[in-house]
């Protein structure tokens, strides 16, 4: 008899084990293995639950039911993520372990070289095959009670360097010719190489001051014409600022964000008023990549004739960005003498004007007041209008001399106070 109710007994569980895989209490210990390749991880209930769900969470969307009843119970309509959402949420909670992205390499600049751009350094990633990983598990889960299932990954590849490099564009290009002179050009040549090649990534400021270094001897620079106090005198590194006028006008057409820009105090003959960038030790330009990708910058420098030239992302169908300015004012210029013109002389005119001959030895030029605007256009229509700054470039005098009559006048010419409008003293002001 008792024979016969074991045999019994073991009928039923055959059977069982063969309809439904092995019958797990609910909240049972789970014996599902995912191998990693580096390691194995043992799904258990415990493990499943792991701070995703809260018992009452992961019973109602489990049903309570352990993961070999749930794979024995599913229809064909069933899905696997509806069938065990603990194993996708946990299997997407760890999978950035294993998971590796695809790196594009690094753009490399080769300015004045074909190609221009290059990329190096790329490699493949791996994403776990989650379609592969479902349905092994499930095939397991049927037919195995202590399943281990190896976790397989998809290739990943990086961006083809081509289509990295297509998206790269000229944004903006601009030149400036500059006299013979074999000081002042050196010292442009040293300037603007520092930024051939140059890379700013985005969100990072470029200061010219801080990439060019100080304007020294030691550095290489050499003495040329400089303006200090609204007069040109000889000081090192003469022609620098004509290197930061062409960059600052290739940055405002390449959209980039001004943050610091200076004028001269007299204006510039190299490009329209308003449109200069001078630098000094305490005066800087600086700018702002806020085009959301990296920008390059390549410079020449031939037969009197600099350029700025930087690519990075496209700028938009059909958008510009230009330098416009509004005259304010206009400042007269002075009347100076001449500076090899005698104390004496001037002295001797303003007791005795007739008998001197005045005479223009150097013709000044007119002052302005200028305010100068960055635009923005998309063809013809413009977008905006911002005023960047105001500026105020003085008037250079009117140099007279004086030149004493053979004979004295017919007719005397009478006494004009505003004639004599310099004493000896004056020859030494600033303008």
């Amino acid at each position: 008899m008792n024979h016969k109710r074991c045999y019994i007994l073991g009928v039923c569980v055959a059977l069982v084990t063969t309809l439904f895989g092995a019958w797990v209490p609910a909240g049972a210990p789970t014996v599902l293995t995912l191998d990693f390749g580096e390691h194995q991880v043992v799904l258990t209930d415990k493990i499943l639950q792991g701070g995703w769900y809260n018992y009452t969470d992961k019973y109602q969307l489990t049903h309570g039911k352990s993961l070999f009843s749930r794979a024995i119970s599913m229809t064909e309509s069933d899905t696997f993520q509806g069938a065990f959402p603990d194993i996708v949420q946990y299997i997407d909670r760890i999978a950035p372990q294993y998971e590796i992205q695809a790196f594009d390499g690094q753009i490399d600049f080769h300015p004045h070289a074909t190609p221009r751009f290059t990329v190096s350094r790329q490699k493949t990633g791996r994403v776990i095959d989650r379609e592969l990983l479902y349905n092994e598990i499930l095939s397991a889960l049927k037919g195995n009670q202590y399943p281990v299932v190896r976790v397989r990954y998809k290739t990943l590849e990086p961006t083809p360097p081509a289509q990295i490099i297509q998206n790269i564009k000229e944004r903006a290009r601009f030149s400036t010719n500059c006299t013979n002179n074999p000081d002042r050009e050196h010292n442009i040549a040293l300037a603007l190489g520092k930024f051939n090649g140059l890379r700013v990534n985005a969100g990072e400021q470029v200061s010219f001051n801080q990439i060019v270094g100080k304007r020294t001897a030691e550095q290489g620079f050499r003495e040329a014409k400089i303006i200090i106090n609204g007069e040109y005198v000889d000081g090192i590194g003469g022609g620098v600022c004509q290197v930061s006028t062409t960059l600052f006008n290739a940055a405002v057409q390449a959209g980039l964000q001004i943050t610091e820009s200076h004028h001269h105090s007299l204006r510039s003959n190299y490009v329209p008023l308003g449109h200069d960038a001078m630098v000094s030790g305490s005066s800087d330009l600086r700018f702002i990549n806020n085009t959301g990708a990296p920008i390059y910058f390549e410079t020449s420098f031939h037969n009197h004739r600099l350029s700025v030239t930087i690519y990075g992302r496209d700028k938009g169908p059909n958008i510009t960005y230009r330098l416009d300015t509004d005259i304010v004012k206009t400042l007269e210029p002075k009347e100076k003498w001449d500076e090899t013109l005698s104390a004496d002389i001037i002295q001797d005119y303003g007791l005795h004007p007739h008998d001197y001959e005045r005479s223009l030895t150097k013709s000044g030029q007119l002052g302005h007041v200028v305010d100068t605007y960055i635009e923005t256009y998309q063809g013809s229509r413009r977008l905006s209008r911002k005023k960047l700054r105001r500026n105020t470039y003085q008037a250079t005098p009117h140099y007279y001399t004086l030149n004493q009559r053979e004979t004295k006048p017919t007719k005397p010419e009478p006494d004009n106070p505003d004639n004599i409008f310099s004493t000896a003293s004056d020859n030494t002001t600033n303008v």
